[in-house]
């Protein structure tokens, strides 16, 4: 059964900070744990979870605002189940922070933690809504209507990160398949497996690949591709819709061509997409090169927050979470979309060039936001010809490409071509004989029949507006992001998250995210509180010092009267 947590607000007069010494106590209420209670603990809506209980009337649930605040301070530490637990166990500032105030409180088993995980991913399988992420949305945006920061700029930018897989070549991934099809399947059927898959059952496939010599991989790779496809025709029939065929199959299609006598040929290795399996313990997470560097088993986040230089504080106002090979214009435009429909009105962004590209224009026209890339995707023209961009290209009213000048003045209406999205200049034969950049670096091709011409596409006039439109002036605006993803992360060494599955990273993430913010408004209010502390003792000095100035003014307003009058003479 379902029941808001509100006890954490009843205190009891002999709770730990009671017993603490006044120094101590007021340290304590000046640190992070009064923070995090204040902005995260306080102000989780935990009627969004009520879905998840039963409404008869039952044992009440684990508060949930514990159990939520239990996934930022998971994420933003870096901790191990067991060491949560430990945590709020015996450290008094997490005990704070979660609103522990009497040391004789029962605390959750991590039972009911794994329990909550469960029912919030089952939930989300099936209805297709993340409670955690509406969580974690709900409590940003009061933190940016607590300090009142202004979300009309912002900056965002996004970053390779693994699951917590052990990296594999592509025979220990089929091997480590081969043991979790084993595993899963039917009782009735298992004993025919055992001993066709002894070679690759007996340890970890790190261990037996290593008995493996080289010159035999190819072989048992074709072998584990016949053994997938025979277990599956047995599969179709024992458990049509199991979790253990889907794997089965997803592999078969990914790793091999199938042939119309059902024999299965092992494929090139260029061939596997990078959306393919990396690991049959994650099945979300995928591979990608980006930078020169492979990132095999893993995810892609995206993290905007606020850029408006005017801001007190910048603080994270979204974060996705998605397998590694998603192109960061889809990250925007879901950013975009977020963002919209919780009303954060966002003016214009800065990215790099990873984001341009036209997708990422369209998500930004759709929601009116100015895109400010520092860069733009794609490379430049080579050196044998100027680059579309040194040339100026003029629209109509509605839009569309009308004239086109090039560097060296000339200039001619540009007319549409017979291919859809084609243009044509004619440019005055006389204007481009005497220039000596005509046939050379120029893109204007000289036609016997019509003289000089021009040939160019909509989209490469728009590319190149694009890159005249540039702002690298924003560079050392956008950088600042990247150091707000390295404190995202801060938690996880190695780059590595510590859970598997989409719906757990997204958890871990969007925790992480949630404790940089928390960390920022902590430095925020203890700033104030310093400068309200220094205003109140200047006042205090200021009034001090007038004090004391009257009182020794006063002496030379009393009259002496001790001292006797003298009488004039006469």
């Amino acid at each position: 059964m379902f029941r808001r947590n509100e006890q954490h607000r009843q205190k009891s007069f002999l709770s730990a900070q009671g017993l603490l010494p006044t120094k101590l106590r007021d340290e304590l209420r000046m640190s992070w744990a009064e923070t995090f209670y204040r902005v995260v603990l306080c102000r989780i809506d935990e009627t969004i979870f009520a879905p998840l209980y039963s409404k008869n009337a039952s044992r009440p649930n684990v508060p949930v605002n514990v159990l939520v605040a239990l996934s930022v301070l998971k994420a933003g530490f870096g901790w191990s189940d067991e060491v949560l637990h430990e945590q709020v166990c015996f450290n008094l500032q997490v005990r704070h922070a979660l609103g522990f105030h009497d040391l004789r409180a029962e605390i959750f088993t991590l039972r009911s933690v794994y329990n909550f995980r469960r029912r919030v991913k089952e939930y989300e399988e099936e209805t297709g809504i993340d409670l955690m992420k509406k969580a974690f949305e709900q409590i940003n945006d009061e933190h940016l209507e607590l300090v009142a920061v202004a979300t009309g700029w912002e900056r965002m930018d996004s970053s390779q990160i693994l699951s917590n897989l052990a990296e594999m070549n592509r025979l220990e991934l089929l091997v480590a398949v081969v043991q979790a099809v084993y595993e899963g399947l039917p009782e009735s059927v298992e004993g025919d497996w055992a001993g066709r898959w002894s070679t690759y059952l007996e340890g970890r496939p790190h261990q037996v690949c290593y008995k493996i010599p080289d010159g035999e991989v190819k072989e048992h790779l074709a072998t584990i591709g016949q053994e997938l496809s025979a277990v599956e025709q047995v599969l179709v029939e024992e458990t049509p819709e199991s979790d253990i065929l889907t794997l089965v199959t997803r592999v078969l299609e990914e790793q091999y061509e199938r042939e119309a006598d059902e024999t299965v040929n092992l494929r090139p290795g260029e061939e596997v997409s990078a959306k393919s399996l990396q690991s049959p313990h994650d099945p979300d997470a995928t591979f990608r090169v980006k930078g020169g560097v492979p990132f095999r088993g893993g995810f892609v986040m995206n993290v905007s927050e606020t850029a408006d230089p005017e801001n007190p504080l910048q603080l994270i106002t979204d974060v996705q979470v998605e397998p590694n090979h998603t192109d960061d214009a889809t990250l925007m435009e879901q950013s975009l979309d977020d963002q919209a429909e919780r009303d954060i009105e966002v003016e214009k962004v800065t990215t790099d060039g990873g984001f341009t590209g036209p997708q990422g224009e369209e998500a930004c026209e759709k929601h009116d936001v100015e895109l400010r890339a520092t860069r733009m995707r794609g490379g430049r023209s080579g050196a044998d010809k100027w680059g579309w961009e040194e040339y100026t290209w003029e629209g109509d009213d509605e839009g569309t490409p009308a004239r086109v000048t090039c560097p060296e003045g000339c200039t001619s209406d540009l007319v549409p071509g017979q291919a859809e999205g084609a243009f044509i200049a004619r440019f005055d034969p006389e204007c481009c004989a005497d220039c000596p950049y005509f046939k050379n670096l120029c893109r204007v091709q000289d036609r016997s029949r019509v003289g000089p011409t021009l040939y160019v596409r909509a989209r490469t006039i728009k590319v190149a507006q694009q890159r005249q439109s540039l702002h690298p002036e924003d560079t050392s605006i956008r950088v600042v992001v990247e150091s707000t993803i390295r404190s995202v992360k801060r938690g996880f060494p190695n780059n590595k998250l510590p859970v598997r599955g989409l719906t757990r990273a997204r958890t871990m993430i969007l925790g992480a995210a949630t404790m940089v913010n928390v960390r920022r408004l902590h430095e925020y209010f203890r700033g104030r509180a310093q400068d309200a502390s220094q205003q109140l003792a200047l006042s205090l000095s200021s009034a001090k010092k007038a004090i004391f100035h009257c009182l020794s003014e006063i002496p030379r307003h009393i009259p002496r009267l001790a001292q006797p009058v003298v009488s004039s003479p006469g």
